[in-house]
């Protein structure tokens, strides 16, 4: 039962007076929830909305200073949020006094009147006008949640009991508004994170050079995060250890003692794999944020943003910001590396083309070992060594070189793979990195047009007074270990098995301008070539006489 109700309940009467001073006070509690009600549904803007919802406060009290002040969700500290000061009196009273009297009020259960010659001390009493007091209301969410406080200040007239029912009136609004406003921050930075995911995932899609791919990104990064400095380091296979790789303020990574605390941190950052945050650096080097880049267990480097703009330090916001692009980096980054590592092992063995379709297949390890059935050929000149010994190095060196430069392109125009050059022998595979089904015929073809291509070459040489070597081209089809083979200093895209090693023995034992193919090529493609079988070949390392295939002609 309310208090006016009791009275009523004993037959007591209210005056005149105090009847109309209570319909004053409700009247004052409708007007000041209906403005901070309507300041909640009109702006939005979680700072623009607690400045105004100050500014209504400041009126409905007739304050001469109004100080709203949260709590910060991380940390725990009172901050200042909006501020209506009449007569300058914050920068009277300090910021060291209203962060104290700030927490003091966060922490009372209800609201207080506080006299200023019992709080303020009188250094500052001195400069403030006299009678001052202050009214300090706690903004709690519920039974328990703390949000902050309001802080004001008012001389003439003292505040009053209708005073605090006002300011308890308008905590019930503030609280909810807190809370509207948390909301709003909170969706405003998933928006942000997905926008920062989508311009990072547009510079991917660019298609850039690495390294500018990688400028562009930390200058993303730099920008969300609000940071002096961004940078990538990647982490060597070779030598286990971090390299740096791109900056976007290198002042920083000059100066010794920067770069050796920024690769301890990120060192420390991998050996966790979990984010680390430093906001206690000291003065010049201030703050660090330090996100492992891990794909599928495969550690590829570090990505981290220096010194935060301001005194505050890298918060969760940086945090998650800084997560949303490493989780596009890691894999921008990893398939930069194999694009790079794809050109560099397959760049000049296979037709522009073909690379571009390997590079447009990111998900794929072209270059992994695996089992399959491949053709391989290969293609040698014939008297070779004598012809050394009787020709010009100089012509010779151009002759060699032409043949190798014809033989190629035949190859590479039939989307095969030029796996390398032995001296003037040329090898080759069909079937890989793509699988061909037609593996088989591929390389028979691609034989026949060598053996095509090569005559020009020679009526070309002839026409130099030099009488040039012709081919012989080997061809054999089996089950090979297929990928990337050697040692970090160099590598080759090239197969190792039984049926290699049968190709280059055919080869061998073909004749000048004979194309030879083994008996598995041939149970390919017999309904399709024209060809002679060569019976009774012994070949080097092979314990028993085999028979080859002579083509002549393909039928189209």
């Amino acid at each position: 039962m309310n208090k006016e109700t009791s009275e009523q309940a004993k037959g007591y009467r209210l005056s005149p007076k105090t009847l109309r001073e209570r319909i004053e006070l409700k009247q004052k509690e409708l007007d000041l929830t209906l403005a901070i009600d309507h300041i909640r549904d009109t702006v939005i803007e979680p700072a623009a909305m607690l400045a105004a919802i100050a500014n209504v406060i400041t009126d409905h009290l007739q304050a001469n200073l109004c100080l709203l002040c949260l709590l910060d969700r991380e940390t725990g500290k009172v901050e200042l949020k909006a501020i209506n000061d009449h007569n300058e009196q914050s920068s009277l009273m300090g910021s060291a006094i209203i962060q104290e009297l700030a927490t003091r009020a966060t922490e009372a259960d209800d609201v207080a009147l506080w006299e200023g010659n019992e709080i303020l001390p009188e250094s500052d009493l001195a400069k403030l006008p006299d009678g001052l007091q202050l009214a300090a209301v706690p903004i709690i969410m519920g039974a328990e949640e703390r949000l902050g406080a309001l802080l004001l200040t008012r001389s003439q007239p003292p505040f009053d009991q209708n005073d605090v029912e006002l300011l308890r009136t308008a905590e019930s609004q503030i609280d909810s508004a807190v809370i509207q406003g948390y909301a709003y921050y909170d969706l405003q930075q998933r928006n942000k994170e997905l926008e920062t995911i989508y311009r990072v995932d547009r510079i991917r899609d660019q298609h850039m050079p690495f390294d500018e791919m990688l400028n562009s990104v930390l200058q993303e990064l730099r920008s969300v995060v609000q940071a002096e400095a961004g940078f990538v380091m990647l982490y060597n296979q070779t030598g286990k250890r971090l390299e740096l790789r791109a900056a976007t303020h290198d002042d920083f990574f000059r100066v010794s003692p920067y770069h050796e605390v920024v690769k301890q941190i990120a060192n420390e950052s991998l050996r966790a794999a979990e984010m680390i945050c430093r906001n206690d650096l000291g003065d010049a080097l201030r703050s660090m944020l330090c996100l492992p880049l891990i794909l599928n267990n495969e550690v590829i480097g570090v990505l981290g943003v220096v010194n935060r703009y301001g005194s505050r330090g890298f918060r969760a916001d940086d945090r998650r910001l800084l997560s949303a692009i490493g989780s596009q980096m890691d894999t921008a980054i990893f398939e930069s590396l194999e694009r790079r590592r794809l050109r560099q092992v397959l760049g000049r063995s296979v037709d522009p083309r073909v690379m571009e379709r390997l590079l447009a297949n990111p998900d794929v390890d072209f270059l992994k070992g695996e089992r399959s059935v491949l053709t391989v050929l290969y293609a040698d000149l014939r008297g070779s060594t004598s012809l050394s010994e009787s020709t010009d190095p100089g012509l010779l060196v151009g002759f060699v070189n032409d043949y190798l430069a014809r033989m190629t392109d035949v190859i590479l125009s039939h989307e095969g793979t030029l796996d390398k050059f032995v001296g003037d022998e040329v090898m080759a595979l069909l079937g890989a990195p793509f699988p061909q089904p037609d593996h088989a015929l591929r390389a028979t073809r691609v034989g026949l047009k060598m053996q095509m291509a090569h005559q020009a070459v020679m009526e070309n040489w002839r026409a130099r007074d030099i009488e040039p070597a012709p081919i012989g081209v080997g061809i054999a089809t089996g089950e090979m270990i297929v990928g990337e083979m050697g040692c970090p200093q160099r590598t080759d895209y090239t197969v190792i098995g039984p049926a290699a090693n049968l190709g280059s023995r055919i080869c061998d034992a073909a004749q000048a301008g004979q194309v030879l193919v083994s008996q598995a090529t041939y149970d390919l493609i017999e309904n399709q070539v024209e060809a002679t079988p060569v019976t009774g070949l012994e070949l080097k390392g092979v314990d028993h006489p085999i028979t080859a295939y002579h083509v002549t002609r393909i039928l189209d």
